[in-house]
């Protein structure tokens, strides 16, 4: 199992222990699962393959939930994140609220390196560590999410003002 046997030698790569992915022979799948600190909170980490359809699959959940009622705005702020910010993987949440960053990866034909493995998890590390307070927000407040949004529209507003007055700067000398 060649997908099983890279997702091995990352976590060795990365002295997690003797920690070893655990192989379905007759599913021709593995999975590898573990806690991972970010944003100083502990998100569950699975490292998945399916061998047949050569998927390298990478989950990491948040370590808490959307609270009910809040599913609509989570899946709006979601849908905002993943369409405005550039993220290997998407964030998704889940019918029981669960928060899950995905990534999925097709590598027929292809040998991937270890490399693009953390690159995968470093992805989904700077989506939570850059958005984990709107994340929060919109699952376990009442915030909503057009409050959410028009925050993120107003520091979209001063960055752009801020680029405007560089520029204007940069012509004057």
């Amino acid at each position: 199992m060649r997908l099983a046997d890279l997702i091995d030698e990352y976590i060795a790569s990365q002295g997690w222990g003797d920690e070893v992915t655990e192989r379905e022979e007759p599913d021709n799948t593995s999975s590898y699962s573990t806690t991972l600190s970010v944003a100083n909170q502990s998100f569950r980490l699975f490292i998945d393959s399916d061998e047949e359809r050569d998927f390298l699959m990478l989950y990491l959940y948040a370590p808490f939930s959307v609270i009910e009622g809040k599913s609509v705005d989570a899946a709006l702020l979601f849908n905002y994140m993943n369409d405005s910010f550039v993220y290997r993987g998407r964030l998704t949440v889940k019918d029981d609220g669960r928060i899950c960053y995905k990534d999925i990866v097709d590598v027929e034909n292809v040998e991937p390196p270890i490399a693009l493995i953390d690159n995968m998890i470093i992805s989904a590390m700077n989506l939570y560590s850059r958005h984990i307070e709107a994340i929060a927000a919109v699952a376990l407040t009442q915030k909503t999410y057009e409050a959410i949004r028009e925050e993120y529209d107003k520091k979209d507003a001063a960055k752009e003002a801020m680029e405007k007055s560089k520029e204007a700067e940069e012509s004057e000398e």
